[in-house]
């Protein structure tokens, strides 16, 4: 021990100098290292959780936009149900775009958002099962019109080919009376078939127009509270986008024009309502 003691006494002081500060600077250097690791490692975290929030905003953001989007097309969609033929795959496409941009909202939406996006998706729903009750007689109907335009069709066709067969009779010089007569015949009852078809075909028209005019009222009057339902949607997908401006005075905005729609509605409603009692009137007298 002695030995190693003098052995370090006789070390140079110039020694124990660089010694110490090459210990300083290592010691420095892994201080510093550290601090880097731990700043790096913030940052990467800090990284992460930015990505995550924009990647959510982001989806959100489409999400929201192709809600809205949908929603737009619903009242399109819902007003040409009578002429649209719900028998084609794609006929309730508009109503199925909505509820399936709906269904996504609710995924990525917040849950205010969520919650007023799924009552408003069940209610339109429901509405388009009430309307269906109107909307079966009105199917039927346009079937059996499609059926009378077809034979009418095919009844006007087989006019023209026997007048054009009397008019090559005529024209050749050659009078054949009893072929004549029998293209007469049969001249007189496609005829007769296609006065019977086209009158059928008016009977069903005015009939669906009847209908349509019923359906017409009960949509108007479902349409008035359904556009309620859809201001606190909007409301809540302009705050979920993060949009500026008063959310108030939007939601304000957004009542008064419905407030506006809704007197117009009552007026078209009471002027096919008086549309319908004049010509109850008028089939009457």
């Amino acid at each position: 021990m002695a030995a190693l003691l003098e052995v370090l006494a006789s070390i140079p002081a110039a020694v124990w100098s660089g010694l110490l500060g090459a210990l300083l600077a290592l010691s420095g250097v892994l201080l510093s290292n550290r601090s880097n690791t731990q700043r790096l490692k913030v940052q990467l975290a800090h990284d992460a959780a930015e990505k995550a929030k924009e990647r959510t905003a982001t989806l959100r953001r489409e999400t929201c936009l192709r809600t809205v989007e949908a929603l737009a097309n619903v009242s399109a969609f819902l007003g040409g149900l009578p002429q649209a033929d719900l028998a084609k795959a794609n006929a309730t496409e508009a109503l199925q775009g909505f509820l399936a941009a709906a269904a996504r909202l609710q995924l990525v939406g917040e849950p205010k958002t969520a919650l007023l996006v799924s009552e408003l998706a069940a209610a339109y729903g429901e509405l388009l099962l009430r309307l269906m009750v109107d909307l079966q007689p009105m199917q039927l109907l346009r079937a059996e019109i499609a059926v009378c335009d077809a034979f009418h069709d095919k009844a006007q066709a087989e006019i023209n080919r026997l007048l054009g067969e009397m008019s090559k009779l005529d024209e050749a010089a050659q009078p054949n009376p009893a072929v004549f007569q029998a293209l007469g015949r049969t001249l007189d009852f496609h005829r007769d078939r296609a006065a019977e078809l086209n009158a059928e075909r008016i009977r069903h028209g005015l009939r669906f127009a009847e209908l349509q005019a019923v359906f017409i009222r009960h949509l108007f009057a479902e349409m008035k509270h359904i556009g309620a339902q859809q201001i606190p949607v909007l409301v809540e997908i302009r705050r979920d986008l993060g949009l500026g401006g008063d959310l108030t005075a939007y939601r304000s905005q957004l009542e008064a024009q419905h407030q506006r729609v809704a007197e117009q509605l009552d007026r078209t409603l009471a002027a096919l309502q008086a549309g319908a009692t004049a010509a109850l009137g008028d089939a009457a007298a």
